[in-house]
C-alpha cells in the first residue's frame, strides 16, 4: 500500500511539474466556462493572480473584451453565442470528440489595457471531481500571426511594386500598330509572372527603313524584366538601330555592340535577340540573330521557310563576329517571329506546344492577314494550355509586306 501510494505522490509531482512548465496554458473548466483548474502558463498568459482565478468564469479572467465592454459575465454578452470556444464545448458534449487548434482571435484586457492575441486552442471531453468537464489547452501564437500579417503587408507592397514595374515594362512595347505605308503589323504578348523578360518593338525609322527587334533574356520575373529594360533602352539610344547621328545601323553591327555591352560575368544572364531592317521600297529585309528561334516566312504563293541564319545568344562570350543576312520579300510576304515561351508552352499533362503545331498553324492560316495569323496562333496556344499562366513569357511580332 505504501508503495502505491509513493507512486501515486510521485506521479502527481510529475504531473505537476509537467503542466507548470509547459508553454501553452491549460485549464479545466465546466460547460459554463468556469475555471477549476489551471497551470502556472495560463497565469503568466493573462497576468493572473490564482485567487482571482478559480471558480471564476473564462472570459471574465482573461479579459475578453466583449465581457468587459458590456460589462457582463462570460455567457451572457451579445457575442457569446459566437464565441468559437464555447461552440467547441457544446460539440464536445453532443460528440464526446475532440477539437484541435482552432483559432482564438480578438482582444484581450490584459491589466487594463486592450491587447489583441492570436490564439489556438484545443478542447477535451472529461471526467474530473465526479463532473463531465473539459480539458483545454491554449497556444498562444500572437508573435507568429503578427508577422504573418507584417509579410503579408510586405507582399502587398512588392505586389503593388511589381505592378508598377508591369506597366514601365508594357510602355516599352509597341503601344498601337504604327501606321507605315506598305506594312502591316500585329502582335501578341503575355509574361508568365507579372513581369517578364521577353521585350520587342518596331520603329518607322525613316521615310524609307523599318527596324524591329525581338528579344528573350534567359530566365523570367524581376530579374530577367531588368535585364530587358536595358537592353531596351540600349537598342533605342545612340549605339542602336539609328545610330549617333540618326543613321541607321545594320543589323549585326547593333548585335555585337550588345554582345559587348552585355557580358555573362557583369550581368550573370544572357539572351537571344533577332533584329531587322526592311528596305520598304525594294522590299529588301536584313536581320541578325544571336541565339533567337528562327523567325518563319510566309511567301506570298503559300510556301513557308524559316529564316535560320544565327549566332551564339548575346552574353555567352563568343569571339566570333555575328553575321547577317538580307532577302527580298514580294508582295504579301509575311514574317513571324516568337520567342520559345510560345512552343515550350505546356498543357496540364506537361505536353509541350511545340515547333510542328506551330508550323502547322502558320500553313493552314498562311493566306490570312498577318493580324488574323498572330491571333489564331495566340488563340490556339490558350485553348492548348487551358488557359493556365505560362511557363514563360509569350512573344509574337508578325509582320505583312505590302509592296
Amino acid at each position: 500500500m505504501w508503495t502505491e501510494l509513493q507512486n501515486l505522490k510521485e506521479s502527481n509531482e510529475f504531473l505537476n511539474l509537467l503542466l507548470n512548465n509547459m508553454n501553452s496554458a491549460v485549464l479545466i473548466a465546466d460547460e459554463n466556462l468556469k475555471i477549476h483548474q489551471f497551470n502556472d502558463s495560463f497565469l503568466d498568459l493573462f497576468d493572473k493572480a490564482t485567487e482571482s482565478v478559480l471558480e471564476a468564469s473564462f472570459g471574465e479572467t482573461v479579459g475578453c473584451v466583449n465581457a468587459i465592454i458590456e460589462n457582463k459575465s462570460c455567457g451572457e454578452t451579445s457575442h457569446c453565442s459566437q464565441c468559437i470556444l464555447r461552440s467547441s464545448l457544446i460539440h464536445n458534449l453532443i460528440d464526446r470528440a475532440p477539437v484541435d487548434n482552432q483559432p482564438l482571435n480578438r482582444i484581450f484586457y490584459i491589466n487594463g489595457q486592450p491587447v489583441e492575441k492570436h490564439f489556438q486552442f484545443s478542447t477535451r471531453p472529461i471526467n474530473f471531481q465526479g463532473r463531465k468537464m473539459f480539458l483545454i489547452i491554449i497556444y498562444d501564437v500572437t508573435e507568429i500571426e503578427l508577422q504573418k500579417i507584417e509579410l503579408q503587408r510586405k507582399q502587398q507592397l512588392i505586389d503593388q511594386d511589381l505592378k508598377s514595374a508591369a506597366a514601365i515594362q508594357q510602355s516599352l512595347l509597341p503601344a498601337r500598330s504604327p501606321r507605315i505605308e506598305n506594312v502591316q503589323v500585329a502582335w501578341k504578348f503575355e509574361p508568365c509572372e507579372q513581369i517578364g523578360g521577353d521585350i520587342f518593338n518596331i520603329h518607322h525609322m525613316d521615310e524609307r527603313n523599318v527596324g524591329l527587334y525581338m528579344l528573350d533574356v534567359c530566365g523570367h520575373g524581376v530579374p530577367a524584366a531588368l535585364i530587358s529594360v536595358a537592353v531596351s533602352q540600349f537598342l533605342n539610344g545612340a549605339d542602336g538601330l539609328l545610330g549617333n547621328n540618326c543613321e541607321l545601323v545594320s543589323p549585326d553591327i547593333v548585335l555585337n555592340r550588345l554582345d559587348h555591352a552585355f557580358p555573362f560575368e557583369r550581368f550573370d544572364s544572357f539572351f537571344s535577340i533577332i533584329c531587322m531592317t526592311l528596305d520598304i521600297s525594294e522590299g529588301i529585309l536584313t536581320y541578325s540573330s544571336a541565339g533567337h528561334p528562327p523567325p518563319v516566312l510566309v511567301h506570298s504563293n503559300g510556301s513557308t521557310e524559316t529564316l535560320d541564319h544565327r549566332g551564339p545568344s548575346i552574353g555567352l562570350g563568343c569571339e566570333d563576329i555575328i553575321g547577317q543576312q538580307s532577302i527580298e520579300l514580294q508582295t504579301g510576304d509575311k514574317i513571324l517571329l516568337y520567342t520559345d515561351g510560345l512552343i515550350e508552352n505546356r498543357n496540364s499533362a506537361g505536353v509541350f506546344f511545340g515547333k510542328q503545331r506551330f508550323y502547322d498553324i502558320v500553313k493552314k492560316h498562311r493566306n490570312e492577314s498577318v493580324q488574323d495569323i498572330v491571333e489564331t496562333i495566340y488563340a490556339t496556344v490558350k485553348e492548348f494550355s487551358q488557359q493556365a499562366k505560362p511557363d514563360d513569357d509569350v512573344s509574337i511580332l508578325g509582320l505583312e509586306y505590302c509592296g
